[in-house]
């Protein structure tokens, strides 16, 4: 009998043998020889099997062999502060913008860099996507100019950005202002000042600042801050813009003297500096939606992409000072108004005094074109569970030097690597394999990690074990902002606890205990399951997390931003995100890479080479029940619901039946696993895995087909709470029609009854045995 209770099959030969008389029955020869074959089958599939688990699992019991060394200690120790700083000098003295020829020098770079520091193998990983620049000619440089009836330019808006006498700003390669993926064109009309351009403002606008005025065709000026700047764009269409222009407020980005200097004297951002980014609406190549952009893939044509129809551009606050200064209109409530010296304020339309009569021209004359984004992707393999992956990444390509983001990140992974191969070489080797990826094009959408999730998505689905996000390092020294999947949180706060504080005012602090302090948080008022923050969507765990399904941790360091009130950090995406910046003002000694690598390698070792992946999954479980009890009361979606008579009791079955789940697989299921039977380890660690894929959607969310994540999902709904409650119903909620209410319930009825099987599902993943199709009890809590 075939059994496949046992990891080997034992084979033992025998000098006795035994003759069967032939029969010429040809019934009874055919139950010999199937028989035989059979039974030849069983040694052949036992012994295959054994050998797979031979190979993929560690068979020897832990009498016999000693349990693995704990490394991390032995990490931390070995990184080098000195060695980021000078990794971060090299890496920032050219611009790499994805698409260039300075991006693939970057990526042939580190494939060199890693397999010098002892990295197994190296791949450079090619996809051919859509990006889009600004023109080399000056004089058909993107701009914004104030003009006579007869088209004499009164005003311009700067072509290019002040390099302030640093010989870095001078080269060539920094991009002169932009946005990615705009409308070209060439427009001419009045200007009005929308404030965020959120759907708010707008409305605003048209009901109490502007009530007879018609905004279609207008040219809407609006500062950075409220929503994203992809959203920004899609209101202003929505409204009828003909153009956008957008700056980045003083209130916002930059301090009083008093408290800090403006680059180049300090960090903050000066009049000239401008911010730039994308503005696609969406993830990925946005020529191939869901599906890998490699040679052979099938592509959208540009018309079919989604991209913003109306021409964006960005502009320095001097720039947006000199126009706001001419504006005529209504005065707007004190929360539209920012610090620019000067200015009041005013929204338009159009000019006053001597300008009056004058209009706004918005030329953009970006240029697209599909060209090769690199991804880098090395591997350390595993000594015991080689096919397990524990991924860590950043992105590569920046908007210019980009000493901040991303290359701070890139610093840190390059000494992580250089680490571990030291280690490596000394005889060292992971449980599970350790993959870097160095991934293309994030700026312009997330590009690189999300073609590659897609490209590899059922093999990552299938082996992945977590993905650690280092986009940007360090963007500050005061506090370490970490974040996370509910359930691997446990990893991040553990290495935030073995790592001390850099900060010498703190001396003897670990740095889980400095962002306790620093951000006022009490273990005795908060649940366990929130002191790390739930993780976002805006870097490279996008994929990861919302496409495929591996859980997630990301972490930087940061400023007070008691002390300096300014919207992330002020030079973010700007020209001047220099080595200087760094070295001078952002991290001297580069104490803040030092620690956040180590933190990193902390949760990279633990991750790799803990027997049982380190999770707690009642942290999922409390997120659920706050979505459910908290975030449907809140927005007052409950109380809707109810009032159109449809029900929650099978979703509230499911979330009780995830409560118990969760509670005895973490307390009964993990402590009593058999640690002396890798297979019953591996399979422990297979459902570990397995808890976040389940609980994304294969069909996507209302309105939203490549969002899959049912929980943590960003809503596609402006009016949704952010991280407040279940995304797919919210969406169905508020995108109900007045014209058709009754369709618009029953896809709110679908979108419960979608949640319901999730949720089930989720607990299905986590039960032993056979039980895991047991219906669903209605206990309470």
């Amino acid at each position: 009998m075939c059994s496949g209770e046992k990891l080997s099959v034992s084979i033992t030969s025998t000098t006795s043998t035994t003759y069967t008389k032939m029969t010429h029955d040809p019934k009874k020869r055919h139950d010999r020889v199937m028989l035989a074959a059979g039974a030849l089958f069983c040694v052949i599939v036992g012994l295959g099997i054994g050998l797979i688990i031979g190979f993929l699992v560690d068979t020897s019991s832990s009498d016999s062999k000693p349990a693995r060394p704990d490394k991390r200690a032995e990490f931390k120790r070995m990184v080098s502060a000195s060695n980021i700083r000078e990794t971060l000098r090299e890496l920032t003295r050219k611009p790499h913008v994805a698409g260039t020829p300075a991006d693939l020098e970057t990526a042939e770079a580190l494939k060199k860099k890693w397999l010098a520091n002892g990295i197994d193998d190296v791949y450079l990983v090619p996809y051919k996507v859509l990006l889009q620049w600004p023109p080399d000619d000056e004089n058909e440089a993107n701009r914004a100019q104030i003009v006579d009836p007869d088209g004499t330019v009164v005003f311009q808006t700067a072509l290019k950005s002040d390099d302030l006498g640093e010989e870095d700003l001078m080269q060539d390669g920094i991009p002169a202002p932009y946005t990615a993926y705009s409308a070209t064109g060439n427009v001419t009309g009045d200007l009005v000042y929308v404030n965020y351009c959120t759907q708010e403002d707008i409305q605003n606008l048209t009901t109490n600042l502007l009530p007879d005025i018609d905004l279609t065709n207008k040219t809407f000026l609006c500062r950075h801050g409220g929503v994203g700047r992809s959203t920004k764009v899609l209101n202003a269409q929505n409204a009828g813009a003909a153009a956008l222009l957008i700056y980045s407020d003083p209130e916002q980005y930059t301090v009083d003297t008093s408290l800090g200097l403006q680059y180049p004297d300090g960090p903050f951002m000066p009049p000239t500096a401008v911010q730039r980014g994308s503005i696609f609406t969406g993830v990925g190549d946005p020529l191939t939606p869901g599906y890998p952009s490699t040679e052979w893939g099938y592509r959208l044509n540009e018309e079919e992409a989604g991209l913003p129809k109306i021409p964006v551009h960005p502009i320095n606050y001097g720039d947006a000072a000199n126009l706001l200064r001419r504006m005529t209109g209504p005065q707007p409530p004190e929360e539209w108004r920012g610090t620019l010296e000067g200015v009041d304020y005013q929204v338009g339309p159009g000019f006053r005094g001597e300008d009056a009569g004058r209009s706004i021209r918005v030329v953009v004359n970006s240029y697209s074109e599909q060209r090769w984004a690199y991804n880098v992707i090395g591997f350390i393999h595993g000594e015991i569970e080689p096919d397990r992956y524990v991924i860590i990444g950043n992105h590569r390509d920046a908007w210019g030097l980009g000493a901040v983001d991303p290359t701070s990140g890139t610093a840190c992974i390059i000494e992580i690597s250089r680490v571990l191969g030291d280690m490596k070489k000394n005889g060292w080797r992971p449980r599970r394999s350790i993959v870097f990826g160095s991934w293309g094009a994030e700026e312009f959408g997330m590009i690189g990690s999300v073609e590659w999730t897609e490209e590899y998505y059922h093999l990552l689905s299938s082996r992945a074990v977590a993905y650690l996000n280092l986009d940007i390092a360090v963007a500050g020294n005061w506090v370490f902002r970490p974040s996370a999947s509910p359930h691997i949180s446990p990893v991040m706060r553990e290495a935030m606890e073995n790592v001390l504080e850099p900060n010498p005012s703190y001396p003897g602090e670990t740095v889980f205990d400095s962002f306790l302090d620093k951000t006022n948080i009490s273990l005795d008022v908060i649940e366990e399951s929130y002191i790390i923050p739930k993780i976002g969507a805006g870097s490279d765990y996008y994929g990861f997390l919302y496409g495929v399904g591996v859980p997630c941790l990301s972490g930087f360091y940061y400023f007070d931003q008691e002390k300096y009130p300014v919207s992330f950090y002020s030079l973010y995406h700007t020209q001047y995100e220099t080595f200087r910046l760094m070295d001078e003002f952002v991290d001297p000694g580069f104490v803040s890479h030092r620690v956040v690598s180590e933190l990193f390698g902390d949760m990279l070792l633990n991750l790799a080479e803990s027997e049982v992946i380190p999770v707690n999954v009642t942290h999922y479980m409390n997120r659920l029940l706050a979505y459910y009890s908290n975030g449907l009361n809140v927005t007052t979606y409950r109380t809707q619901i109810v009032d159109h008579g449809i029900s929650l009791d099978g979703l509230h079955k499911s979330l009780v039946e995830f409560y118990y789940t969760t509670e005895h697989f973490q307390n009964k299921i993990v402590p009593s696993v058999d640690r002396n039977d890798p297979l019953a380890v591996r399979a422990l660690n297979d459902k570990i895995m397995m808890l976040e894929r389940a609980f994304l959607d294969r069909n996507g969310l209302p309105g939203q087909p490549n969002e899959r994540h049912t929980i943590f999902a960003t809503a596609k709904s402006q009016n949704v709470p952010y991280d407040t409650t279940f995304p797919g119903i919210a969406d169905a909620i508020e995108s109900i029609d007045e014209a058709n209410p009754d369709a618009g319930w029953k896809e709110v009825e679908k979108q419960i009854s979608i949640l319901t099987y999730i949720i089930h599902g989720a607990s299905s993943i986590l039960k032993a045995g056979g039980n895991w199709t047991e219906v669903m009890h209605g206990n309470e809590i």
